[in-house]
């Protein structure tokens, strides 16, 4: 039988092998203490091989880093998906409101394009769920200088408006004969009433609710 190699003393990564602990098979068991003060037996070729490095407290810590830095698990989380739909409705043809981004020019920067944290890190959260990501110059791209989180008002009141719209809301009209304010969106090339409101903001907020859902905007 070959000789055991005493591990007593020696250091790998945050453990530091106390003393020989038993043998379970062929391989050797050694009690380690980590640097966070928990003592834990760990196997012996774990250690050689790197494999083991704490006794479990720095992966914890990896993935709480992780979802610190991401508002959350990054891929749940509002504001990933607000970085995600951005990205698509500017580069994914196939997308139902591309023309209205992507198809006239609309780029997202190279620092955001590239990373999400950094999006995260320039934008910071969502003050709540009702708000989502806006130009504030419609005509200009997804831009630190040129992004705001926006309630839904806001955003719907920030549309480019076509020449014969008479409430500076996108998709939204006042009608004199009923007097009131009617909101419709447009999806796959049919109109869709949205509803009659009383207020221009209810009928802003009805607008945008419905580029949510029907154009994906978040």
């Amino acid at each position: 039988m070959a000789k055991r190699m005493n591990l007593a003393g020696e250091i790998f990564g945050r453990l530091t092998v106390l003393e020989f602990d038993s043998m379970k098979d062929t391989n050797s068991y050694w009690r380690c203490k980590c640097e966070c003060g928990n003592v834990t037996v760990v196997a012996g070729n774990s250690l050689k091989r790197g494999v083991s490095k704490s006794c479990g407290c720095l992966q914890k810590e990896k993935t709480s880093n992780a979802n610190f830095k991401h508002g959350h698990t990054a891929k749940n989380s509002p504001e990933y998906r607000s970085w995600r739909s951005m990205i698509t409705r500017c580069e994914d043809e196939s997308v139902n409101n591309y023309e209205r981004y992507g198809g006239r020019g609309i780029k997202v920067c190279k620092r955001w394009r590239n990373s999400f944290e950094s999006f995260l890190s320039d934008m910071g959260k969502r003050p709540t769920l009702s708000y989502t990501l806006d130009r504030i110059d419609v005509n200009g791209n997804y831009e630190p200088s040129n992004c705001r989180w926006a309630d839904l008002t806001q955003q719907a009141i920030n549309k480019r408006l076509q020449k014969n719209n008479n409430t500076g809301v996108r998709g939204v009209h006042w009608s004199k004969r009923e007097r009131k304010f009617k909101a419709q969106i447009k999806y796959r090339g049919k109109f869709s009433h949205l509803g009659t409101f009383d207020t221009l903001e209810e009928a802003a907020k009805a607008r945008k609710e419905a580029e949510i859902k029907y154009w994906g905007m978040d």
